[in-house]
């Protein structure tokens, strides 16, 4: 079983109380914390972690399915294309239904658009913001 606070695998994982968080944590990391009880068994917590693993939110810099990636030059390209168009960025965010601090973080760089972003943002400025991955 895995430790939640440090990552070392133990062989049994008491229930602690750290900083208001329930965690289970190996022997050694209890002492940060007031003991609750014992963890469940393992195939529990491994269940958990398959669970976390599958909620898990996927990469969506890097598509596997296409092997392409977000282009680097995002923001500027984003930037470029809005601007040529005539648009503001309070017009572009209405247009594709985002706040604009959405939008202004999207081309500073700040912020990476998600695939649900990105295809409006594609779709309203007519550009490409996927390339090929090369091998």
């Amino acid at each position: 079983m895995i430790c939640e606070m440090c990552g070392n695998d133990s062989s049994f994982l008491d229930t602690v109380l750290i900083d208001g968080a329930q965690l289970q944590v190996c022997p050694s990391c209890a002492k940060y914390g007031t003991k609750v009880g014992r963890a469940p068994p393992a195939a529990s917590v491994e269940k958990g972690l398959e669970r976390r693993q599958r909620n898990a939110p996927r990469d969506v810099y890097a598509r596997r399915d296409t092997g392409e990636v977000l282009v680097y030059d995002f923001a500027a390209k984003i930037r470029i294309a809005r601007q040529s168009q005539g648009m503001t960025p309070q017009e572009l965010a209405q247009k594709i239904n985002e706040k604009k601090s959405v939008l202004s973080k999207i081309e500073s760089g700040n912020m990476r658009p998600d695939d649900r972003v990105r295809k409006k943002l594609e779709r309203a400025l007519n550009i490409k913001l996927m390339e090929k991955l090369e091998e």
